[in-house]
């Protein structure tokens, strides 16, 4: 059987449906909106559901993530991954950890097919616009330290607010531990003068740079960064494969369905 686009299978986003019900109408032989609409869109007991199934057709033909990223339960993002091409995958440097008193030095963002690095006091003023395109963002603790970071340090900065943070994606398939750790268990390499650098490595190198202007030096840190970007696309590719395995879609739409 052909793989089907999970999204559109997707049914926790209805009102009153949790992941336990899901699978009911999974293996009840409803494995997508248009087969939900088909089944009850006649009943008056799901209006509702009906309803905002509507709305989610809508939003996804016009690519409108916002829309998933507040009908889906946080922990379910991932399933949109397929469906939304312009995805930045996105990792910051700063100057220390409290966004109270320190800066952000380094943004990065890979879009799939190009880094795009932004620096301090050069072209970060460029990334306000230029996140803005995007419909989706990746990244590791994000939503813990990259996402607020950025939004207590550039005023009406629009981050996607559809996000998939692979460290509670992967800590969900029993894939724990810092990003490099992970990256060395799915045998990941970096250059060798980066290989061994995290991120207080990163906080000396940008003084070593505001010291000297050392081009070398703030090339290593943009490096840096671009390595903690650069598999993060990989890590969600597996992730979303893994998570879609345990959901059970794709089993039971191989077996004849039962009335639900």
């Amino acid at each position: 059987m052909a793989k089907k686009r999970m999204l559109e299978g997707t049914f926790v986003h209805l009102p009153n449906i949790d992941t336990r019900r899901e699978r009911r109408l999974w293996a009840g032989g409803i494995h997508s909106w248009e087969g939900f609409l088909e089944r009850f869109g006649k009943s008056p007991f799901h209006r509702l559901q009906c309803s905002t199934i509507e709305s989610s057709r809508e939003a996804l033909k016009h690519g409108d993530g916002d829309f998933f990223a507040d009908a889906l339960p946080d922990d379910e993002a991932w399933r949109c991954f397929p469906h939304f091409k312009k995805i930045a995958y996105l990792d910051i440097e700063t100057t220390g950890l409290a966004p109270d008193s320190d800066y952000v030095t380094v943004i990065g963002v890979f879009d799939g097919a190009k880094t795009h690095s932004y620096v301090h006091g050069i072209n970060l003023d460029r990334f306000r616009d230029d996140i803005a395109e995007y419909d989706m963002v990746v990244t590791f603790n994000g939503s813990q330290f990259d996402i607020p970071f950025l939004k207590k340090h550039i005023p009406g900065v629009k981050i996607p607010l559809l996000h998939a943070d692979l460290r509670f994606i992967l800590a969900s398939l029993d894939v724990r531990g810092g990003l490099k750790k992970i990256e060395r268990q799915f045998g990941f390499e970096r250059d060798d003068d980066i290989r061994n650098m995290n991120g207080y490595s990163a906080v000396l190198l940008w003084q070593s740079y505001l010291r000297s202007k050392d081009e070398s030096v703030l090339d290593r840190l943009v490096r840096y960064n671009s390595a903690d970007i650069g598999n993060l696309e990989k890590l969600m590719g597996w992730a979303y494969k893994e998570k879609r395995a345990r959901t059970g879609f794709d089993d039971l739409r191989s077996k004849p369905g039962k009335q639900v």
